[in-house]
C-alpha cells in the first residue's frame, strides 16, 4: 500500500506557483479555503479551519473552549498531546480513566473527575476507534463544557452513522506523515458552532475580521500544504480501506489466542485503523512478557510493547514534577488553580495495568508485509504455549 503522490498532487502544486502566492491570511481565501470547504462537508460540518499541527489544531480548540490559567480540562492519559495543550494555555490537566477493552476513555470516569473548574473534555479517539462519543457529548452538553475530540488517528471513523470529529463541538485532525492521510504534516479543526469558529480564526490567524483584541497564534496551513491536501482528501479513503484490512488480518491471526485481546469498539462503530492495538494477558496463561517479546524477535515479528513509556501522562515528570517550564512549577503550581487535583499513581487504574500490556504495530503498509508478520506472529504465539 505506496503512498500516492502523482500528477494530480503536481498539478495543485502548479496552481499554488503560477498564483505567485504561497500563503493566504483570511478564511476562505485560495486553495487552503477550496480545502477547508471541502473536508468540513466531507465530514458533514459547517466550518474547516486549516493548521500548521494537530498540536496547533488541539492549542486552538483549547484556547478557543474559554480555558486559562485556573480552569481544568479532562484528558485521556494514555497519550499526553490533550494534557500538553491544555498546559500551552496554562489550564490544568485532569485525566479520567479508560476502558480496557476499548482503550478510550470512559464516560463514567469522565462524571467522576468533573469540577466547578472543569472547562472542556478533550476524547481521543484512539488507535482509530470512536470513543462513545454520543455519552461525551450528552455529558458535556449537561454541564457546560466543551467537547473537544482529537481525531489525529481516526479520520473517516463513525460513530453511529456520524464522523469523528462531528460529535464534539471541534474535532481536530492531524496529516502528520504517519497518519492516513499525510502532507508531511498539517490539520484541520472542524467545528459547526458559529461562536467557536469566530474564536478558532480569531486567534489561529490574524484576526483582522474581528474588532476584539488577542493573542495571534499565526498557525495556519500554508498553500503548498493545502494543494497536496485536496488531493489527498479523496485518496485517503482507499488507504483507509486498506488499512481496516489489513487490520483485519491481524485480527484473523489471533481469533484462536486466548491471552492477545485485539482492540474492542462499540456497537455501531467504525475503526479506521491509525495502528493495530492489542492487550497481553498471557501472564494470565502462564506466559511471561519478557518471554513473548523475546519470540517475536526470535520469529522476526515487528510489534511493540507499551506506550508512552507504559505509563500514563501524570505520572510523567513534567506533569507529576510539574517540569514544563523546568522549576517554576507552571502552570501546574498556579495561584489562580483552586482545585486540589493532584498527580499520583492510581488516578486511573485501568490506564495504568493496560499501558505496558499494550501491543501496537503500524498498518498503512503492503499487504504481503502485513501477511508475513501475522506469520510470524503466529509463529512467536506457538513458540510462547509450547514453552
Amino acid at each position: 500500500m505506496p503512498r500516492i503522490f502523482d500528477e494530480q498532487d503536481l498539478a495543485q502544486l502548479k496552481r499554488v506557483l503560477d498564483s505567485g502566492s504561497l500563503g493566504s491570511r483570511g478564511y476562505d481565501q485560495g486553495i487552503r479555503g477550496e480545502f477547508e470547504r471541502k473536508f468540513a462537508a466531507r465530514m458533514g460540518a459547517k466550518y474547516g479551519i486549516a493548521m500548521s499541527s494537530a498540536m496547533a489544531g488541539l492549542h486552538m480548540a483549547v484556547s478557543a473552549a474559554g480555558v486559562g490559567p485556573g480552569a481544568e480540562v479532562i484528558c485521556d492519559p494514555i497519550v499526553q498531546f490533550g494534557a500538553m495543550a491544555t498546559m500551552y494555555h496554562n489550564g490544568y490537566p485532569v485525566f479520567a480513566d479508560v476502558d480496557p477493552q476499548t482503550h478510550n476513555i470512559e464516560p463514567e470516569s469522565v462524571k467522576k473527575v468533573i469540577s466547578p473548574y472543569t472547562k472542556a473534555i478533550i476524547a481521543t479517539n484512539l488507535w482509530g476507534q470512536p470513543c462513545e462519543l454520543d455519552k461525551l457529548r450528552e455529558i458535556a452538553d449537561e454541564h457546560g463544557l466543551v467537547l473537544i475530540e482529537d481525531c489525529a488517528h481516526a479520520i473517516y471513523a463513525t460513530h453511529k452513522g456520524k464522523y469523528t470529529g462531528t460529535w464534539g463541538h471541534i474535532g481536530v485532525f492531524s496529516f502528520q506523515m504517519s497518519k492516513q492521510m499525510a502532507t508531511g504534516d498539517g490539520s484541520i479543526v472542524i467545528t459547526s458552532d458559529d461562536k467557536l469558529f469566530d474564536e478558532l480564526m480569531q486567534m489561529c490567524s490574524r484576526g483582522s475580521h474581528s474588532p476584539k483584541l488577542s493573542y495571534i497564534w499565526n498557525y495556519r496551513m500554508t498553500e503548498l500544504v493545502a494543494a497536496v491536501a485536496l488531493v489527498q482528501l479523496d485518496r485517503t479513503l482507499d488507504y483507509v480501506r486498506e488499512c481496516i484490512e489489513n487490520a483485519n488480518i491481524y485480527s484473523e491471526a489471533l481469533k484462536d489466542c486466548e491471552w492477545l485481546q485485539p482492540q474492542g469498539r462499540y456497537e455501531d462503530s467504525v475503526n479506521t485503523y491509525h495502528l493495530y492495538a492489542a492487550t497481553f494477558y498471557g501472564d494470565k496463561y502462564g506466559i511471561e512478557l519478557d518471554a513473548f517479546k523475546k519470540a517475536l524477535s526470535d520469529n522476526g515479528c515487528s510489534l511493540s510493547f507499551g506506550y508512552n513509556n507504559s505509563q500514563p501522562a501524570y505520572l510523567h515528570p513534567m506533569f507529576k514534577d510539574a517540569t514544563a517550564y523546568d522549576d517554576t512549577g507552571c502552570p501546574i503550581k498556579c495561584s489562580f488553580y483552586k482545585g486540589n487535583y493532584q498527580y499520583k499513581p492510581g488516578l486511573c487504574p485501568n490506564a495504568e495495568e493496560l499501558m505496558p500490556r499494550l501491543m501496537i504495530t503500524g498498518v498503512f503498509a503492503p499487504k504481503e508485509n502485513i501477511q508475513r508478520n501475522t506469520e510470524n506472529l503466529r509463529k512467536a504465539i506457538r513458540q510462547s504455549e509450547e514453552r
